[in-house]
Order: C-alpha cells, then structure tokens, then sequence
C-alpha cells in the first residue's frame, strides 16, 4: 500500500534528509513538507495524510500540542515523532504517537519506524472496513430455494423453526430452508421485531393475532397465515409481556 506521508520541521536539512531516507522505502509516498507546526496542521486538513513524522521541539507549537490539536479534530493521522531530545519519549506515547525517531538519523532505525506505521495504518484500514460492512443494515434474508440461495424480505416471514434438525422460515405463500441456526438467526432479527418464544420457535411480533394462556404456566399465540398454534415456553412469558406491554 502507499501511505501518504508529511513531514514538519523548522530545519530544512532535517527534513530532505529524513525525505532522502524514506525515499527508500516503496511504501512511503510524501505529498507535503512543513517547516513549522501551524503549516504542518493547515498541510493535515488540506492533504489528509495517513502519517506525519512530526518535530517534537518547534518554536510556533510543539510536537505534542500538534498532535493533541489533530486528534481534537478527529483528523485520522498517525504520528511518528522526530527530536535529538529522547527526553520526551514517554510524553510522546502518551499522545499515541506510533513511533519515537530520535536524531541524527540512521537508516535502520527510520524504516523500521515505517514498517511499524505500515502494519499500524493497514490494520486499521482493515477493522475500518469491517465496520462499514457491520454498519449496513439489510431487511432482506438469504434463503434455500430448488438448491439456489435467493433473498426474502424479512417483513414477509412469520416464523422460523427447527425441525429433524433443519431450519425453516415460514412466509405466507413458501417454506424455505435456512443455511443459519436458531440462535444465529435470533441474534440477526431481534431488533427486526423477532422473539424466540421457545428453543424451537422464532416469530415475527407484528404477525400475532391471538394469545392464549396454555398450562403451566406457558402460553400459545396464533399467527397471522399459520393455521396451528406456537408455543411460549413458561421461561419466555414474562419478557414477551414485557416486550408487549402486557
């Protein structure tokens, strides 16, 4: 991957030569220099980079107020300090800088900080994507259908069931076979309106029509479409009271 890169510092030879040393690196592509921290952070909204190698000790604002004002912004840049002064090593870290370069730079030592930065800004590139695909939300479920797999919106089901160790998910016209478990397809549905009202039933809340007390203590409801009754165990009448408002 190419990870965008600033670099800021109020010494110019400082900056070409940490520039001349990332050059090594093919991972490292730098879209901007600045030689004081005000023009560092205008080079960070602007450009948005992944990673800054930021001075820690600048006569406008120190490395440390640099990348306490980003991380205010919420800007998503990682930082890999750079000083002769190994005394602001523990302060640095606890801003979350990546990494602590100290002067005058060795090779080694600054791709090694790269290799770090790389695997830190892929990883969160990864969970970052993870997120979106958990964030997007789909009323419709993947059903068995003549062995293809087809969706179904989950408005129309009724009710799912396990029987002889298959799942069923029953609408008002078809009976389909689900590749999920019960429990997998509870935790997917609960806030869709479903409530497990038995180790073997799953119903949709807004299809009920009737309930019933049934004995001990447990109850049946009749659905709309579904010409039998399904059970509410005794341990599930008081949530789906509860959930009801009864």
């Amino acid at each position: 991957m190419s990870i965008k890169t600033i670099i800021i510092d109020d010494e110019y030879l400082a900056i070409e030569e940490l520039a001349f040393l990332l050059s090594k690196s093919s991972h490292i592509d730098i879209v901007g220099k600045a030689d004081c921290g005000i023009d560092g952070l205008e080079l960070v909204k602007k450009l948005k980079p992944d990673l800054a190698f930021v001075d820690i000790k600048m006569p406008d604002i120190t490395g440390i107020q640099f990348s306490k004002e980003i991380k205010m912004k919420n800007i998503n840049c990682k930082i890999i300090f750079t000083t002769a002064y190994d005394q602001y090593a523990i302060e640095a870290f606890n801003v979350d800088a990546i990494d602590y370069v100290l002067k005058p730079y060795e090779e080694k030592r600054v791709l090694k900080a790269v290799s770090k930065a790389k695997d830190i800004i892929e990883n969160n590139h990864i969970n970052t994507s993870k997120i979106q695909i958990n964030n997007i939300i789909l009323n419709k479920l993947p059903v068995l259908k003549d062995d293809k797999l087809i969706l179904i919106d989950i408005k129309d089901i009724l009710l799912i069931y396990t029987e002889d160790r298959n799942i069923y998910i029953k609408t008002r016209e078809e009976i389909f076979i689900s590749s999920y478990s019960l429990q997998e397809l509870e935790d997917r549905l609960r806030d869709k309106g479903f409530f497990r009202t038995h180790r073997s039933y799953l119903v949709n809340l807004n299809k009920i029509k009737e309930i019933s007390p049934w004995f001990n203590g447990a109850y049946v409801v009749i659905l709309e479409g579904v010409n039998y009754e399904v059970p509410i165990s005794r341990n599930q009448v008081k949530p789906f009271k509860q959930i009801l408002g009864i």
